[in-house]
Order: C-alpha cells, then sequence, then structure tokens
C-alpha cells in the first residue's frame, strides 16, 4: 500500500527539523573541539555529518516540496540534472564512507603503526577519505552531464524520471550497482562484525568485562544505517530509505560518549535556567497582588 504524499510531507517535515539541528549540533562540537577535531577517528564521522547535512539542505528538501506540490521545485531541464546528481551522489557517498569506517577503525585499533608517520597516515587515513568523498561526485557527474541520456524530463516525477539514466548505460549500471551499492554494504557488515569479534577475543584473553551496548550502538551506526544492508526494505519502499540520513546524527550521538557528554551539559543548563525563572515570576506576581 502506497503512503500518500502528504503523509510522506509531513512525515519529512516532522523528522527533519530535529534531524537538521542535531547535524548542526554534532558538526559543531566535532569543529570547535579541538580534541575532538584532532582525532583521527572522528574525521570520517565528520565527513559523513557533512554530507548528511548537505544531503538534508538540498535533495531531502527538493523532495518534501515533491511530495506537497507533485511537481519539482524548479521546471527546468538543469535543475532536473543537478537534483539527480545530488540525489545520485550524496547516498553512495554517506554509504561508502561507512564502508571505510568500519574498515579504518580496524586500522586505528590494532594497526597503528600504519599511521605512525605524516607519510603513513595521508596514506592509510587522509588519502582513502579525499579517494572516498569525491569519487562518488566524479562518478555520478559522468552519468548525468557527460554519458548521453535520451530521456525527456517529466517535471511530476521525482527528479524529473531522470532515474531511468542510471540504467540507460549497461556498463556504468553494473559498476555502480556492484561498486556503489552492494560492495560498501558488505563491507560495513562484515567489517562490522570482524571488529566486535576481535575486541570480543582481546578483552577475554585479558579478562576483562565487554560492553555490548556500546559496540551494538557503533555497529548500528556503520552497518544499520547503510540503506543497502537492508536490500528487501529498501525495494518495498523508496521513501524510508530517507529516513537514514535523517537518523544518522541521533544514532552518533548516542554512539559517541564525547557528544553524549555535551549533550547533558546543555540540558542541565536550560533547565536551571527554567528554574531560576519561574520563582522570580512567581515572586514578582505575589508582590504585585499586595
Amino acid at each position: 500500500m502506497a503512503i500518500p504524499d502528504i503523509v510522506c510531507f509531513w512525515l519529512l517535515l516532522i523528522f527533519g527539523i530535529p534531524s537538521i539541528m542535531c547535524y548542526i549540533f554534532n558538526l559543531y562540537y566535532f569543529l570547535m573541539d579541538r580534541t575532538l577535531r584532532k582525532g583521527l577517528h572522528n574525521h570520517v564521522i565528520i565527513l559523513i555529518h557533512f554530507f548528511g547535512l548537505l544531503y538534508m539542505a538540498t535533495d531531502f528538501i527538493w523532495f518534501m516540496h515533491y511530495y506537497r506540490n507533485h511537481s519539482a521545485l524548479v521546471s527546468s531541464p538543469i535543475f532536473c540534472l543537478i537534483w539527480a546528481w545530488v540525489d545520485y551522489t550524496l547516498p553512495p557517498s554517506i554509504t561508502i564512507l561507512m564502508a571505510w569506517a568500519s574498515v579504518e577503525r580496524h586500522i586505528l585499533i590494532f594497526h597503528q603503526n600504519l599511521t605512525a608517520t605524516s607519510v603513513k597516515c595521508f596514506i592509510f587515513h587522509y588519502f582513502p577519505l579525499i579517494l572516498f568523498g569525491i569519487y562518488p561526485s566524479i562518478f555520478y557527474f559522468i552519468m548525468f552531464f557527460v554519458m548521453p541520456c535520451e530521456i525527456s524530463y517529466d517535471y511530476s516525477l521525482n527528479i524529473c524520471g531522470l532515474f531511468h539514466c542510471s540504467y540507460s548505460q549497461s556498463t556504468l549500471a553494473m559498476w555502480d550497482s556492484i561498486v556503489d551499492l552492494i560492495t560498501p554494504g558488505f563491507v560495513i557488515v562484515i567489517f562490522s562484525l570482524l571488529l566486535i569479534g576481535r575486541v570480543w577475543y582481546s578483552k577475554y584473553r585479558m579478562g576483562q568485562q565487554f560492553q555490548w551496548r556500546n559496540y551494538i550502538l557503533y555497529t548500528a551506526y556503520t552497518a544499520g544505517l547503510s540503506r543497502d544492508v537492508g536490500v528487501e526494505f529498501f525495494l518495498v519502499t523508496l521513501f524510508f530509505s530517507y529516513f537514514v540520513t535523517l537518523f544518522i546524527p541521533f544514532v552518533s550521538m548516542a554512539a559517541l560518549p564525547e557528544l553524549r557528554s555535551k549533550m547533558r551539559k546543555i540540558i542541565p543548563s536550560t533547565r536551571r535556567q527554567r528554574n531560576a525563572i519561574a520563582p522570580t515570576i512567581t515572586a514578582g506576581a505575589r508582590l504585585a497582588n499586595q
């Protein structure tokens, strides 16, 4: 049963606003806090949040307009091409970076010598971030702007019906399916499970207690949030794939203790301000009644 477009619009609006706020909160502390900013393990998370916020500020809003008005935000070929390019670029960028994050955790935990020098750090840390960060944008730019696509624009369809262009070139379609969609999902699941097994075994040998909750949350962050892992769910309804990017900042905050501590510092201060205002108002009202 298809979800009515107006219901899709309100669901995206209700969940989208707090998601954008959480993205901004997380990015602010990742970039402004020197300790968080310098941590190598946080760099890929910062990139994921950057692409996620960019997605929420562009493609997410354009789809909200489509669900509300049943038409593209701007009825022009250039906007349709940009919409298709953004829609195809940002989600795979996030998924591929999540796959690299699941691999890089093994390097940072068990093979720290690979980042011991500036040269090694560039090869095994910064270069993969640069490569996986820009590769999807280049690949899908070629797909939509360079390769010919003889499909007319239909402004009453999402991304103007240009999703057919991704299948017009069999070679590109095969590469896209295997490299950009299937492989990252397998990498995320396999390396996340391997990490849990290696950490559990090392703690077992040292007689330490294994904190299942922390690793389950972090695995959910990299594995559970990949839209390509739940293939059947993604095929049943494309709509709920938007919630993958939408929930990333919330799961990130739940999985990373640094962000949780920042949020705890803000919430008590807000409560104290409210408690301080309430007695002042009450005292003023009593004086006015005397």
